[in-house]
């Protein structure tokens, strides 16, 4: 009996040390996320990292997992937003059943006029006459590519969507800009040397 009595007791010890042993730690909940940014605007092709901070800092899981809800307009891998077409979307980050948001707009990318030039750098006109200036902006993919037209002196030369009209006897520049880039036409505008089809008040 004392062999099958010592074992009862060992037992027994080692079930009291097992009780009595560490315990497992205690799991701490997430309580709230946030981001870097809560909105962010990008141009097509653009990128832009966020950044998640879980609270508690000491909280038990931390892991961030990311979704876009329109991923043709960006998408997200590791909180780096890639922008892809025009349009909005929403980013968001989640940890614990917490989340925080970013809202994201796209825009076309933006591409600047390099320069402008004309079919004409320079014009001799009668009174009367008219003559159809084109301007061609670079690169043909600008962004902008709105030409205004100016003249330096209307009441000699006027200009109106390019198409160029001599007034008076004189000198003028007319002056195509888009984009901040500009090109001229120097247009002279004289009394022909016949007077043939003008009469006293054309000559005036």
């Amino acid at each position: 009996m004392k062999p099958l009595f010592s074992s009862i007791i060992a037992a027994l010890a080692v079930l009291s040390m097992v009780a009595c042993g560490p315990k497992d730690d205690p799991v701490i909940a997430v309580t709230g996320i946030t981001l870097s940014q809560t909105s962010v605007s990008l141009e097509v092709g653009g990128k832009v990292s966020l950044t998640a901070t879980v609270s508690p800092s000491d909280a038990t899981d931390k892991t961030v997992t990311w979704t876009s809800s329109n991923s043709g307009v960006a998408s997200v891998s590791g909180g780096v937003v890639t922008a892809a077409a025009e349009g909005t979307t929403t980013i968001t980050a989640s940890a614990g059943g917490k989340s925080a948001k970013c809202e994201v707009s796209v825009k076309r990318k933006v591409v600047d006029v390099t320069g402008v030039s004309l079919n004409k750098t320079d014009l001799t006109l009668n009174p009367g006459e008219t003559f159809l200036l084109e301007a061609t902006v670079s690169p043909s993919d600008a962004t902008d590519k709105t030409v205004t037209w100016t003249s330096s002196d209307p009441s000699v030369v006027s200009v109106e969507n390019g198409l160029v009209k001599a007034v008076s006897q004189g000198y003028a520049i007319v002056t195509a800009t888009a984009g901040g880039k500009s090109a001229r036409c120097e247009v002279t505008v004289q009394i022909p040397s016949s007077n043939e089809g003008y009469g006293y008040e054309d000559l005036k």
